[in-house]
């Protein structure tokens, strides 16, 4: 079909919206020049719209909340909650845009449809209950895929910021993949909040196949179950009396006035460089030269009515494009298991620390007891010593030695059950094992029946195993404290 420049000062057509069903439609103006400077300060430029959006976001929870207890008993959303919460997708779809370089144009601090080169298209209709009441089971599956996107949108939107940093404008393939995974995330949004019944898809891109020219020639019908329009809002003469255009689109099932105009435009480029969603009324291609009303040419960029053909409400991928969706993918792969790898290791190593924190506290403690029972003891034994009779001196101290061989047994149960890191749990054994020795050294004192016998045992037993104990703890010590 031949494309017919617009003439100096003419508007192009109103917009004819091409849909199946209540898919949510995105368009997109196109890869364009764009000032450094603002590129360069996108982020921070932003950040009025991001406290705004997070604000609005909040209330569009709520409103899908009751959206939801509304649809589940009615099969639809009521009119006023659909308004907003559209009003509320379009104004993120606009934020969004203009933080991944999709449009130059700052967004306007309003929820309403807006005169903005990215534009939403919502058509609200009837709702399979059953659907509605598993929405969040069923979103599951692409609300992984999109948290995958998003990280993979990070690493190559950095990537896309430099490139327009340094040379003001953005390749078309990269263009085009960006546009997808953008209109990928709106209608997924699009979906939870019950703005459609249509599962999201498109990742990919639009068919190429199909001849939106024609279909655009004749007047398009309501789509099945669309709610009355308010006054003042005239059907086409085919559709059903009373019905409603998507919100905020009164012309949007405007039938073309004849085939879709375009701007002038640069023949013999090759398939790669198409401007994304195919020829747009009143954009031209890549490298062509801007005419009256166009963006560049120094008038208002997007004149009123923009998108001007349901061509621009498709989104058709080059092949280098699909490549580079396949590669936020595969590069939001890589990010989400090098970051769970990261969680991991510094959950262990806080893990780590933690434990080995309480090791310390725990066998410290344990310590600190063990050696008060012990300096008791000895105080008494000496106390026994001092009895006049040799079998009387030798019982008490007997006593005594049995009582340590028990409080021996307390602490070496006490290290045994504490959790130690891997790295000191060698040492954490040889301790245990030390207490151990040094109790049934204890035990054997205890059951001495002479003094000969019981100074035997203690110089021969007991005296290396209290060496051997303490080695041990101070072992453990160094063990525990180190990194």
């Amino acid at each position: 079909m031949a494309e017919v420049p617009l003439a100096a000062g003419v508007s192009p057509p109103a917009s004819p919206v091409l849909r199946a069903g209540d898919e949510i439609l995105m368009a997109f103006p196109g890869p364009a020049r764009q000032r450094r400077v603002t590129v360069l300060f996108r982020l921070l430029l932003a950040i009025p719209q991001l406290i705004v959006l997070y604000v609005l976001g909040i209330v569009a929870e709520l409103v899908a909340i009751a959206g939801w207890f509304a649809a589940l008993f009615t099969g639809r959303l009521p009119g006023g909650l659909a308004g907003f919460l559209t009003d509320w997708l379009r104004y993120y779809a606009r934020v969004g845009s203009y933080l991944v370089l999709l449009t130059d144009r700052y967004p306007p601090f309003a929820m309403a449809d807006a005169d903005y080169p990215v534009r939403v298209s919502v058509a609200p209709g009837r709702l399979n209950r059953l659907a509605v009441l598993f929405r969040i089971i069923l979103a599951i599956p692409v609300a992984v895929l999109v948290a995958v996107l998003g990280y993979g949108s990070v690493i190559i939107g950095f990537v896309a910021w430099l490139i327009v940093l340094v040379t003001g404008t953005m390749p078309v393939p990269l263009y085009q993949a960006i546009a997808a995974v953008t209109r990928y995330g709106i209608r997924y949004y699009g979906y939870f909040f019950l703005l459609t019944g249509t599962y999201p898809g498109g990742l990919f891109g639009d068919p190429a196949d199909t001849d939106v020219a024609a279909a655009a020639a004749g007047p398009l019908t309501a789509p099945p179950g669309a709610e009355p329009g308010p006054p003042g809002y005239a059907a086409p003469g085919d559709a059903a009396p009373g019905w409603q255009p998507p919100y905020g689109q009164p012309d949007a099932w405007m039938p073309a006035a004849g085939p879709p105009t375009t701007g002038p435009t640069t023949t013999g480029l090759p398939a790669d460089t198409a401007p994304v969603g195919g020829p747009h009324a009143g954009r031209p291609l890549v490298g062509a030269q801007p005419g009256p009303g166009q963006p560049g040419s120094g008038e208002a960029p997007f004149p009123a009515g923009w998108p001007a053909g349901p061509q621009a409400w498709r989104l058709v991928l080059s092949s280098a494009a699909k490549r580079l969706v396949a590669l936020f993918i595969a590069v939001g792969v890589v990010a989400v298991v090098a970051y769970g790898v990261l969680i991991g290791i510094a959950t262990a190593n806080s893990s780590a620390s933690v434990s080995r924190a309480a090791a310390i506290s725990s066998i410290s403690a344990a310590h600190s007891t063990l050696a008060g029972q012990l300096n008791g003891l000895s105080q008494q034994i000496t106390i026994c010593q001092s009895q006049s009779a040799q079998t009387a001196a030798l019982e008490c101290v007997t006593k005594l030695d049995r009582q340590a061989a028990g409080d021996l047994g307390t602490f070496a149960n006490r290290v045994k059950s504490t959790p130690v890191p891997s790295s000191a749990a060698a040492a954490t054994a040889q301790l245990t094992a030390a207490a151990s020795q040094l109790q049934a050294a204890f035990q054997r004192l205890g059951a001495a029946t002479s003094v000969a016998q019981y100074e035997q045992i203690d110089s021969s037993t007991v005296v290396p195993k209290v060496t051997q104990f303490n080695d041990a703890y101070v072992r453990l010590g160094a063990a525990l404290e180190a990194r």
